[in-house]
This record gives structure tokens, sequence and C-alpha cells, in this order.
């Protein structure tokens, strides 16, 4: 241990190894001169339409008309959907009370 306290326990790194390494990459200054154009990294971008009204309105759809069974169907679940509801209300209501009465 003392030894390695006195000396220099790091060898040099060989010449290949100098050699080795990448040099410092090459950077230009950017000025701000508006002379200069450079090209984009990416494609222009695309402007607005201006040929809009040109087209004609697109065609308005009619809506479906809700088959029998359909109507039946909303008509008998909407009652099951109202009572989870209620039952979801009267379950919070109740652990409400419990806790307040604590």
């Amino acid at each position: 241990m003392a030894a390695a306290a006195r000396g220099n326990s790091r060898q040099a790194p060989p010449d290949l190894e100098l050699t080795a390494r990448r040099a410092a990459p090459d950077v230009r200054v950017e000025t701000k001169r508006p002379e200069v154009k450079r090209p984009l990294p990416y494609p222009e971008p695309v402007g607005i339409n201006d040929n809009e009204d040109d087209l004609p309105p697109a065609p308005r759809t009619q809506r479906r008309r809700l088959g029998v069974l359909q109507l039946l169907a909303r008509v008998l679940i909407a009652p099951l959907y109202l009572g989870v509801a209620a039952a979801a209300v009267a379950v919070i209501a109740l652990f409400v009370r419990g806790w307040l009465a604590v």
C-alpha cells in the first residue's frame, strides 16, 4: 500500500490509444443573415387550401331510424340502469351515515 502511495500506480496509455480517440467535432458558427437561405431539414410545409369554395358541400346523411327491437331494448334496459344508479346512491348514503355515526 505504501508503494502505491509513493509511485504512480497507473501506467501511461500506449500511443495506439491516444491516436484512436476521436477528434473534436467541426463546429460552424451560425449567423443570423437573412440573405443566406439554408434548406429545411424537413419537406416544405403544406399551405392552406385556397380552393375550398370550389368544392360542393358534403351531402347530409339521414339518421337511421330505430328498429322495433332496438326501441324495445331501450325501453326495457333504461329502468335497469336507473335501478342500478339508485342502488349505488343508496350504498353511498349508507356508508356516509355509518361513517358519521361512529
